[in-house]
């Protein structure tokens, strides 16, 4: 058996934690978690795959956005999978953006970098992105 030690602290402030901290952070607002966020050598970092780097809370618990990290910079966990997540506070997707190496970009498997629906599960728009920069490409927009 074999058992990982993981380093936590409460802030009440982003100052309080070490420039070269290793482990999870937790800060609390009104008694309750508004986010975890998770270091390596100081940096965001995805602390497994499917763990995300940083996780908002809403104020009755419910997850706000997710955000995927490796070594400080944004990025895809996964082909599939976006690097940041929004929800509304019905838990349904919002929104969500695929990044590479911390700048917007197209996913591999060809979705747009973001997309954005309404709260009844129907899309809103579409925009991609190469390498950090806008490009045109097939934008979904309806009113």
């Amino acid at each position: 058996m074999t058992f990982r030690v993981i380093s936590t602290i409460d802030v009440d402030d982003e100052n309080e934690i070490p420039a070269d901290f290793t482990g999870r952070v937790r800060r609390a607002f009104n008694g309750r978690e508004s986010y975890v966020a998770w270091f390596t050598a100081g940096h965001l970092d995805n602390p497994g795959r499917n763990h995300p780097a940083y996780r908002r809370f809403r104020a009755d618990g419910q997850v706000k956005y997710e955000m995927y990290y490796e070594k400080g910079l944004l990025q895809d966990p996964s082909d599939r999978d976006a690097a940041v997540r929004g929800y509304f506070a019905n838990g349904r997707l919002h929104y969500e953006e695929h990044y590479r190496d911390g700048k917007r970009n197209d996913a591999i498997n060809g979705s747009p970098a973001v997309s954005k629906w309404r709260s009844d599960g129907t899309l809103r728009h579409q925009l991609h992105y190469q390498k950090g920069r806008r490009v045109s490409g097939r934008q979904f927009v309806t009113l």
